[in-house]
């Protein structure tokens, strides 16, 4: 079975300008998964709801990066 994947970047502001928020958001066959996705957090919720077993490891190949680490 194919399975369709849609990552929708959205962005949504109050109606009298007080508030900005942003993020992603995860859809795998028509159902929204995740509505603020990290990439892990993306991978995750899209290998879940296919069925796939799978593990998922993050890393930090160097120094640069550190605000991953957080």
């Amino acid at each position: 079975m194919k399975h369709k994947v849609i990552i929708n970047h959205w962005e949504e502001t109050c109606e009298d300008d007080s508030c900005y928020e942003y993020g992603t958001s995860i859809i795998v066959n028509g159902k929204e998964l995740i509505r603020e996705a990290s990439i892990a957090s993306a991978l995750k919720a899209v290998l879940e709801e296919i069925g796939a077993d799978a593990e998922i490891e993050e890393t930090v190949e160097s120094e640069c990066c550190d605000s991953y680490k957080k």
